[in-house]
């Protein structure tokens, strides 16, 4: 009876070691996960912070000398990032820049040009739409115009013309009455004499004595 008491106490003391010893083992586990996590983190990601934390003040349009106060404020100091002119002319007072991108490297590179020269570059630019827009719409008008004179022309050429056709016309008419006027048969047989024989109504020297049965025929 008494062995068996103490082999059930060791049995229970075992047990409790192996537990023991377990929830150690997860503890060291779990530390070292912890701290494999945390070091690759900050291996790859103090850079990336600094970079992206600039880029997100350094906006492009903004005040150099506001993105300065900002970076300032957050923490930074001038030693963290470079400032760097579009004409490499060294940047004195920060008021008169203005941020237009941010690169990347060993330090974040904020690239700057000066207020004036954007402004005259826009001022530049705006002129020129607007001689541009001028341009523009003065060829229209002038397109215009001509295709409005073009169809004038093209219709007073075909009043003209219409005109010439009447008046051709007329004149064919006139003749062809004068014509018929001045011919003039006796009879069929002179008709047949001049080889005009049948004679049709509207003919030169057509008549209606010569048509006997009034058909529009003569000398059939």
């Amino acid at each position: 009876m008494l062995n068996n008491r103490v082999r059930f106490g060791n049995m229970k003391r075992v047990n409790r070691a192996v537990w023991a010893l377990t929830v150690i083992l997860m503890m060291v586990l779990g530390l070292v996960l912890a701290g494999c996590s945390g070091s690759s983190d900050g291996a790859d990601g103090k850079e990336e912070s600094t970079y992206s934390k600039i880029v997100a003040i350094a906006k492009k349009g903004r005040s150099l000398a506001d993105v300065k106060d900002e970076l300032k404020d957050a923490g930074f100091s001038s030693s963290d990032y470079e400032v760097k002119s579009d004409t490499d002319k060294m940047v004195l007072r920060a008021s008169n820049w203005v941020v237009q991108s941010v690169e990347d490297g060993d330090k974040p590179v904020i690239n700057v040009r000066k207020a004036s020269d954007i402004a005259q570059e826009e001022e530049a630019k705006k002129v020129a739409e607007e001689k541009k827009a001028a341009e523009e719409a003065a060829a229209k008008k002038a397109a215009e115009e001509a295709a409005a004179k073009k169809a004038a022309e093209e219709q007073a050429a075909a009043q003209a013309e219409a005109q010439r056709q009447a008046e051709e016309a007329a004149r064919q008419a006139q003749q062809q009455q004068q014509a018929q006027q001045n011919v003039h048969y006796a009879n069929c047989s002179e008709v047949r004499a001049a080889g005009a024989a049948p004679l049709y109504q509207g003919q030169p020297g057509y008549n209606g004595k010569l048509d006997r049965d009034h058909d529009g025929v003569a000398c059939e």
